[in-house]
């Protein structure tokens, strides 16, 4: 798959605008490769995300991976300022976990198989 790199980077870009579209000053990221694998963790401290808001995060994240969108459509992702392509970036990866800690730390763990 042509882009890799280029397409993680859309997918860091697009859950780092939700991060501080809701309220987050500080936003950690971690990218790793291992065994074939891309993980992306993303821990944000945000105190005013709703459970409605995760809602609709988890059901955008989970939506099932689509190859064929991805191809035509992965860089159009973090290209706005209302960042809602979070069902795109859902089409791009291959599993998705969502925590919220304390009411103070949002939690992502992605796993993308390029």
């Amino acid at each position: 798959m042509k882009h890799t790199d280029q397409r993680n980077i859309k997918i860091v870009t697009e859950l780092m605008g939700y991060c501080y579209k809701h309220g987050s000053d500080n936003v950690h990221i971690d990218v790793n490769k291992e065994n074939e694998k891309i993980i992306i963790f993303i821990r944000a401290q945000t105190s005013v995300i709703t459970k409605k808001n995760l809602e609709h995060l988890e059901k955008a994240l989970n939506t099932p991976r689509c190859h064929e969108m991805e191809e035509y459509y992965w860089n159009l992702t973090g290209d706005n300022d209302t960042y809602t392509e979070l069902t795109l970036v859902g089409m791009m990866i291959d599993e998705a976990h969502i925590n919220y800690v304390d009411e103070e730390y949002l939690e992502l763990l992605l796993t993308r198989i390029p």
